[in-house]
């Protein structure tokens, strides 16, 4: 679930990037940290998900 929002973020980031100037580079860096940080929480749920069905087979 906190990916959806996180993901949600993302894409009004997108948004308010294509409204500036191109100058902000920083934006851009942050959507970057944004993604890379939404994989990894991805990757983290589902190694979680894998452990609880190895656990509980």
């Amino acid at each position: 679930m906190d990916s959806v929002f996180l993901l949600i973020d993302i894409f009004i980031l997108r948004i308010i990037l294509l409204l500036m100037p191109k100058d902000f580079l920083i934006l851009k860096k942050i959507i970057k940290f944004l993604k890379l940080l939404k994989i990894r929480i991805d990757i983290l749920n589902a190694e979680a998900e894998l452990k609880f069905i190895l656990e509980n087979k």
